[in-house]
Parts: structure tokens; C-alpha cells; sequence
């Protein structure tokens, strides 16, 4: 195996929409991400000093611009809660396989949490991610409903009980079209 070498540098940045942006190759994993994360509330960063920090892992754009492909609670929490504060970011050349790795990790690692739609979470990764890179990263041969619920720690019967809740609640949810009767009257 050969050894690389790495040149990566260090810097204290300032992040904000306009000068962050998501990489190209993690965006979907990102939007996927996006559409099934918890909210979760966690400690804030900002009061901490500058070194003290978990630090970003970012490619850099162009001189002034950057991009992130990971922790994207992470960057959630920058963007909302310490867009004025500068931290500490690792700026360093990426392949785009690693990024991309990266990101799904992110989308995968949902799956751990209490609460997650995993049948929803379970369609979106196998519609939009690369079937044998998520098979990679999840240890599996292929990609299945029960490799899935296995690499989550769930059985299968509950994620059926769940998809079947999930379509039962989408049915119950149904209004009249005639919605006369909020007003006591009829016809």
C-alpha cells in the first residue's frame, strides 16, 4: 500500500451562505439528509472558544469559498446559530469517492436515531444513493429491506408495523372535499 501525503491546512473561518456551499457530490446524500433528520436539540457551540470547536471538514472552492460533505448537523448549527463566529476548519484536496462515502455515512447514520421513518428513510437511500457504495458502508452484500433493518438494529416486523402505520395515518388523514359540515350546514 502506498502512503500518501497529505496537505491539509488549518484555518479559522468565518462560514455563511455566502461563502459555503455543499459539494456537488454530497448533495443529494445532503437534501436526503435534510428531509429525514430528527430535530434534535443539542448543545451550542457558540460560546466556546475558537479552538475548542469540533473542526469542519471542508474543500476549498476558490479562494474565499468552500465547500462541506459531512457532519451536516454540524454545519446546520453553524449556518443557524454561529454564522458570526470563526471555527476551526480542515481545508484539504478530497476524492470525490471519499466525499461521497462521507455524506452517505451521514444519511446512514439516521438510522440509528429513535424516531426515524425508516421504511421513508429505507426508499430514499435505496432511490437516490449508489446501491453498492451503500452496501459497502453498511457491510452487506446487497441491498435489502433486511440487511437494512439489521445494519438499523430493528426487526423486520417493526419496520413493516411502521410502513403499514405510515399508510393507515396517510389514509385517516383524508378530508371531505365538502367541508359544509364545519359550518353545521349540509347539502
Amino acid at each position: 500500500m502506498k502512503n500518501k501525503t497529505l496537505r491539509s491546512t488549518q484555518k479559522l473561518l468565518v462560514l455563511n451562505s455566502k461563502n459555503l456551499t455543499v459539494h456537488p457530490d454530497a448533495r443529494t446524500a445532503f437534501m436526503v439528509w435534510q428531509q429525514h433528520r430528527l430535530p434534535l436539540r443539542r448543545p451550542q457551540l457558540a460560546g466556546l472558544d475558537d479552538y475548542y470547536r469540533p473542526a469542519l471538514r471542508l474543500c476549498m472552492l476558490d479562494r474565499d469559498s468552500y465547500q462541506f460533505f459531512n457532519n451536516f448537523a454540524r454545519i446546520d448549527e453553524v449556518m443557524r446559530f454561529e454564522d458570526s463566529w470563526r471555527q476551526p476548519c480542515l481545508i484539504a484536496l478530497e476524492s470525490r469517492h471519499d466525499i461521497k462515502r462521507l455524506a452517505w455515512c451521514e444519511v446512514l447514520s439516521l438510522s440509528r436515531f429513535t424516531g426515524v421513518n425508516h421504511p421513508a428513510l429505507f426508499q430514499a437511500i435505496y432511490k437516490n444513493a449508489s446501491k453498492q457504495l451503500i452496501c459497502e458502508l453498511m457491510g452487506v452484500p446487497r441491498l435489502t429491506v433486511s440487511n437494512y433493518c439489521h445494519f438499523a438494529g430493528i426487526s423486520q416486523s417493526s419496520y413493516e408495523y411502521q410502513q403499514c402505520k405510515v399508510a393507515c395515518d396517510e389514509t385517516l388523514l383524508g378530508l371531505p372535499k365538502n367541508m359544509n359540515w364545519m359550518n353545521g350546514r349540509h347539502g
